[in-house]
């Protein structure tokens, strides 16, 4: 029964935590969702969705994706910020700041079909880490951030996974 029961926690830790973390502070998963549920599901794991707010923070979460074999131009994550509320600007989710920083692949956000609405991270075909914006209901990877080291299989946090 025990055994059991310990085999289940670590099965679904093992399915959240996931690809990488990068100094205990961005956590990336391999689940592909769309992006209301990823910022659902960074919610729901007690951690925040992740966000860009300078060139180290780009660098950092750079850091934790290298070691992802599948980076290409159609495997991206979400970061999440969105421009819902004001077609011009994007703005976080999490602080509800504006972009201050950003990394935007050349031509974009181009809002294809007034549809795109929330952003992605992805490798370009360069090798060079690029934001896009999509439509929010495109299945993607996602990223979310802690402010402190946490861990969900020791702080009995493994029944809301």
């Amino acid at each position: 029964m025990v055994k059991t029961e310990v085999n289940f926690m670590l099965f679904v830790c093992i399915s959240f935590f996931i690809i990488s973390t990068s100094a205990n502070k961005y956590v990336v998963s391999n689940q592909r969702v769309t992006f209301y549920e990823a910022h659902s599901r960074c919610r729901q794991y007690g951690l925040d969705p992740a966000e860009i707010l300078s060139e180290s923070d780009e660098k950092e979460i750079e850091q934790a994706l290298l070691p992802i074999k599948d980076l290409g131009i159609f495997d991206g994550f979400w970061i999440f910020a969105s421009n819902l509320a004001d077609k011009k600007n994007y703005y976080w989710l999490n602080s509800n700041l504006p972009l201050f920083y950003s990394a935007f692949y050349q031509g974009q956000p181009d809002n294809t079909g007034d549809k795109e609405h929330c952003l992605e991270l992805y490798q370009s075909t360069t090798g060079v880490f690029a934001w896009n914006d999509l439509s929010c209901d495109t299945k993607k990877r996602f990223i979310c951030q802690r402010k402190q080291k946490i861990n969900a299989c020791d702080d009995n946090r493994s029944g809301v996974l």
